[in-house]
């Protein structure tokens, strides 16, 4: 006797081959050290490499006091960042959306390279279930080294750089600077 499987059955056997695969590759993409992690089990984030002109030093000031400064504005509609941890060579960070909905989580790794330049790993995360963020996570990193030719202010040091995107789709800079003023 000839067995035949139902439309429903082929589909459902699908999903189910797809959820697999989709679970396999999040589970083998998600253990870089240089991601904070989320609960969520699918999310948007934002993996790049940057290279500054400068020194690890003033870039990561740079870094620290835009996340600390009262005095300086989100240039993403407003969005309140908070320090989590600042040590030796890393950065560990949330950014709260500027209406208070959503918090996403960062990392700054930084390595001293020749000629006083400097490297960074960094990557962003949201921390519910996301597909597309329109470059949210890509923005919570970049403004905070952003310079003035990009219309972003900085707070002491205006810093020359070039990204290198790992894994993060959506980086348009447009969707980086609206609504802070």
């Amino acid at each position: 006797m000839k067995m035949y499987a139902t439309t429903s059955q082929i589909i459902l056997a699908f999903l189910s081959l797809s959820l697999s695969i989709s679970t396999c590759i999040a589970s083998s993409t998600s253990s870089s050290n240089s991601c904070p992690g989320s609960p969520a089990w699918k999310h948007a984030k934002c993996e790049m490499k940057l290279q500054f002109d400068q020194s690890c030093t003033t870039v990561q000031s740079e870094i620290n006091l835009r996340i600390t400064s009262p005095a300086w504005v989100d240039p993403h509609n407003a969005g309140t960042y908070t320090q989590i941890s600042a040590q030796n060579l890393t950065i560990q960070g949330s950014r709260q959306t500027g209406d208070g909905k959503y918090a996403d989580l960062f990392n700054f790794s930084f390595f001293d390279v020749a000629d006083s330049k400097c490297q960074v790993v960094a990557c962003s995360e949201s921390q519910v279930f996301s597909i597309f963020d329109f470059s949210t996570n890509y923005c919570n990193l970049r403004n905070l080294y952003c310079n003035s030719a990009d219309g972003c202010v900085p707070v002491k040091y205006d810093l020359d750089y070039t990204e290198e995107y790992s894994n993060c789709g959506q980086n348009k800079e447009a969707n980086c600077i609206v609504g802070a003023s």
